[in-house]
């Protein structure tokens, strides 16, 4: 587990070198004390009041040091739960580094663990685990989607929903738990089938979350879709014109590309990876061997194809015999005055004719792949995908044991573990060698 040991630490929030204000923060007993010795101002510092003044000691400079601004939060009502003090100043490089080095030969003072911050809210219950990830979830998103997400889990999305789902575990146990205390005497109990209803739309829930997690996953990794096709047929030139500038290398020769490119656009607030391709033939050296081969593989991984043709080049590769969602772009219309049928888009990469209709396609077939959640809720983190699959299990335990008709101390016995599984969302259960490798992902100062 990451170090508690109600030490003070500090860390730089801000990287150094972005330029503006850094904030250096510092959380603990000692947090405030620290501070006295390199702060000056004419106020006093007061909890949740931002006091100007200079930075001042002799082993920052001989006078002042910087301009600063310092903020203190009382504890327990602060982020971490604890004395955090916030240090506000320019945010030159050589000024962090100089005053984190000050900072940390303070007695009672050392640099905080990546994610500690974050650890010690958790650890003081200001924040559960699955809002600890949403931060971090927050900190990677790489577009509008993933952003929203993970402020919809910032904001209690999945914790909501899981104390629901707990709640529904916690009445059907609470029955089974008084039939074993009571079962001396002459009380009439509800059948252990009455429970069967709440368990099994606890597993339809649980499925419906899990048939998230395809869309979660692409709002961290991005939709990815390769340009298919046979040599010569476009592909590069149809790439470069999506992305709006020219980033693969376009010749009239066949088999330019041997290795894939690939280039990120935003499609609907989506991360969408274009990957551009070695064209599908029949290879002759073992470098053309190995950009077939990416480009198989790349259709192997792709969420979506576009599957580029021409009137110039053999389509060696047959749409059918790909079990894969594609567009089929029959490309060089310029070229073609009687283009063959059943293409979906009509292209000239020469003359732009035919573009903003493929753009069309693109963003509906996104948007074809939106999951709007359930209650909002979407899985983007392996974590909880695992919990939930093993939770479904259990749940699927339970209903197995009422419908065999054991007795209720077996199925009181399920419920509890049902219970402690799904309990790993929030950390209420969660083992300490998880916590330290989801807390260790975080950069250092959050």
């Amino acid at each position: 587990m990451l170090p508690f040991d109600h030490e003070t630490i500090v860390a730089i929030s801000t990287p150094p070198g972005t330029g503006g204000l850094a904030v250096v923060r510092l959380s603990g007993p000692h947090a405030l004390e620290t501070v006295r010795h390199f702060f000056s101002a004419s106020e006093k510092i007061k909890p949740r009041v931002a006091t100007f003044g200079k930075l001042m000691h002799p082993s920052l400079s001989a006078g002042e040091f910087d301009d600063c601004i310092v903020t203190f939060f009382k504890g327990p009502h602060s982020v971490t739960g604890e004395d955090l003090v916030e240090i506000s100043i320019h945010g030159g490089a050589f000024l962090q580094q100089k005053l984190l080095e000050a900072l940390l030969r303070a007695p009672n003072l050392r640099a905080a663990s990546a994610g500690e911050f974050t650890f010690r809210s958790f650890l003081s219950g200001r924040i559960d685990l699955s809002k600890a990830e949403a931060v971090a979830d927050i900190i990677h998103a790489k577009d509008a989607a993933a952003h929203k997400n993970a402020q919809h889990q910032l904001q209690g999305g999945l914790r909501h929903l899981v104390e629901k789902m707990s709640e529904k575990l916690i009445s059907s146990l609470t029955v089974l738990e008084a039939e074993l205390d009571f079962s001396d005497q002459e009380i009439d109990f509800s059948p252990p089938e009455a429970l069967l209803t709440p368990l099994l739309e606890l597993t339809q829930t649980t499925q419906a979350l899990l048939e998230t997690y395809f869309y979660g996953s692409r709002l961290e990794q991005g939709f990815r879709v390769p340009l298919i096709g046979a040599p010569n047929s476009g592909k590069s030139s149809l790439f470069n014109l999506l992305l709006g500038h020219e980033r693969a290398i376009v010749t009239s020769q066949a088999g330019t590309t041997r290795d894939t490119i690939e280039k990120t656009i935003l499609i609907a607030g989506h991360s969408v990876v274009l990957v551009d391709t070695a064209g599908l033939r029949e290879a002759h050296n073992e470098a053309e061997l190995s950009g077939v081969d990416r480009s198989l593989n790349e259709i192997e991984q792709a969420d979506l194809i576009i599957m580029v043709q021409a009137p110039d080049t053999d389509p060696l590769t047959e749409p059918t015999l790909i079990n894969k969602p594609q567009i089929i772009v029959y490309n060089k219309i310029d070229l073609d005055i009687t283009p063959p049928a059943a293409k979906d888009i009509y292209l000239s990469c020469a003359t732009g004719e035919g573009l903003d209709h493929l753009k069309k396609k693109l963003y509906s077939h996104v948007i074809n792949m939106v999951n709007e959640g359930v209650e909002g809720v979407i899985l983007n983190n392996e974590r909880h995908r695992d919990v939930f699959i093993r939770f479904k299990d259990q749940v699927s335990a339970c209903v197995a044991a009422i419908e065999a008709e054991l007795g209720p101390e077996y199925i009181a016995s399920d419920l509890r573990m049902a219970l402690d599984i799904l309990g790993e969302i929030t950390g209420r259960t969660t083992p300490d060698d998880i916590l330290n490798r989801i807390f260790s992902g975080f950069c250092v100062g959050k």
